[in-house]
């Protein structure tokens, strides 16, 4: 896919008082400051210009500060538990909650700062759309282009706010990340975890509104099917979102009605916008050749250039003490191979691999044909979400879910789950679906933290507001009054 260097904002952001960050390749782009509005005016007096300003705010993401590492294997998989690594691993300090350590702390900065530099980008896109002629953008892009950039507005912040900030299940009350709309010097006002959430739930419906005519869900023109707009937050990115959203603000109702909405879209066999990996893909091929991404089921991916510099200084036997890699004894009670008989399980069967004495996950080594794609939203993620919404009011509908993807993951009839399962045994098989499914990809420690669950399996340290809210940066507090 084609790529762009982001937009470089230059000057303090009281966003909340964070220094945009630019890309090295982009020193002579666009400055957004009173002596350059004449060439920023300019970027925006053409379509190219809003798609270059998305394109550039993709590529920030990609980047090891955000979902090239940290919120993906990185620190957010770290802090979950799942890794095995040595006593003198980089993340070693991470893993204990340790957020004072210089070297945490500047991974958990760099979050807040790469995240807010993005927003500012779409902030200064979504002002221009107050003044733009609309007939400059071809086909359906204004809608599209303007619901990208809400849609993404809400998912950065309320990325920001699951790491940042207390969950509603914790403290609704609490004061929460600042949610920045403009491209503005003041400081923006914190307000409450309730306040935030319903913030990021309006930027979703409007980015849904905006994404009607996106082409993964008319299938058709103005806009021609492409594989290319998973790479793009979508009609389904947002709705898939908004969902996790309502689910995550403890709003059940809701969070059933659009996973569902969602999932009845998905089993539309004749052009569903995320089909479920064919066998053929998994288990067929050449071992350096199979699908271990799943890559017809990712609703939302990231590009990530050279991709293998990335995983290959973890996963690998040659990154030596600073290496991420799994025992027998840990993936026999992650895959619940002898406790349930489940060892034919694809993630466990095709998703590790041994390099030298030890096992490394394997997902993130690829194929040619699916190489550099980091996953952000995967179809499963829906049906666990629609399960738990619903394993209180329909609780066999909610077995019936999470059998669904398990049979795509080869466990066998035999093993299904009985829909006698009370909704604590639903839970439970949840937690473990989501402990397979997103292995490094740093989901999981923000289950633990929506359900404010009082121990992560793994850690001796109790799990409460010290572990699950990160720390904000010190200039954001001195500065920033927070």
């Amino acid at each position: 896919m084609k790529r762009f260097s982001i937009l470089k904002i230059t000057g303090k952001l009281f966003a909340g008082s964070v220094l945009a960050l630019s890309m090295a390749s982009c020193s002579d782009y666009f400055d957004v400051s009173p002596k350059s509005q004449i060439l920023t005016d300019e970027h925006f007096s053409r379509e190219s210009g809003f798609y270059d300003q998305l394109t550039g705010v993709y590529s920030e993401m990609a980047t090891g500060a955000l979902y090239g590492r940290e919120m993906t294997f990185g620190l957010a998989e770290v802090l979950s538990q799942n890794y095995d690594m040595d006593a003198t691993n980089t993340y070693r300090y991470a893993a204990q909650y340790d957020y004072e350590n210089s070297g945490v702390k500047s991974r958990i900065n760099n979050v807040w700062s790469t995240a807010y530099n993005c927003i500012a980008n779409l902030n200064v896109m979504l002002e221009y759309y107050n003044t733009v002629d609309s007939t400059i953008f071809t086909a359906n892009h204004y809608n599209l282009y303007r619901g990208e950039a809400l849609g993404l507005r809400a998912f950065l912040h309320f990325e920001l706010l699951k790491a940042f900030s207390p969950s509603p299940a914790s403290n609704a009350q609490a004061l929460a990340v600042p949610y920045v709309t403009a491209y503005d010097p003041s400081i923006t006002p914190q307000k409450t975890v309730d306040e935030t959430m319903d913030l990021i739930i309006a930027d979703l419906e409007d980015a849904v509104s905006y994404l009607q005519t996106d082409s993964l869900r008319i299938g058709d023109s103005p806009y021609s099917f492409s594989e290319e707009r998973h790479y793009f937050f979508n009609y389904y990115a947002a709705k898939q979102t908004l969902a996790r959203a309502y689910l995550w603000k403890g709003d059940l109702t809701n969070a059933a009605e659009v996973a569902e909405e969602v999932i009845t879209d998905y089993e539309d066999g004749n052009s569903s916008p995320a089909g479920w990996v064919h066998f053929t893909q998994v288990q067929g091929p050449p071992n350096d050749q199979v699908n271990r991404l799943y890559t017809p089921e990712l609703v939302f991916r990231l590009n990530i250039p050279d991709m293998l510099d990335y995983v290959d200084a973890y996963f690998t036997e040659e990154a030596g003490a600073n290496s991420f890699y799994f025992t027998e004894e840990s993936l026999d009670k992650i895959f619940e191979k002898s406790s349930k008989g489940l060892g034919n399980d694809f993630r466990s069967l095709f998703g590790f691999q041994y390099d030298g004495e030890n096992q490394y996950l394997w997902k993130y080594h690829q194929y040619d044909d699916f190489k550099d794609m980091m996953p952000v939203i995967r179809k499963s993620e829906i049906y666990y979400i629609a399960a738990e919404a619903e394993k209180e009011t329909n609780p066999a509908r909610a077995v019936e879910l999470l059998n669904e993807v398990r049979s795509y993951r080869n466990i066998s009839t035999d093993n299904e789950l009985p829909e006698s399962l009370t909704a604590t045994e639903i839970q439970e098989e949840i937690f473990k679906e989501y402990r397979k499914e997103f292995l490094g990809e740093g989901q999981l420690f923000f289950y633990y933290k929506r359900l404010n669950i009082g121990t992560i399996e793994g850690s001796s340290v109790a799990a409460n507001n010290a572990v699950y809210v990160w720390p904000m940066p010190d200039n954001e507090v001195e500065f920033g009054n927070r």
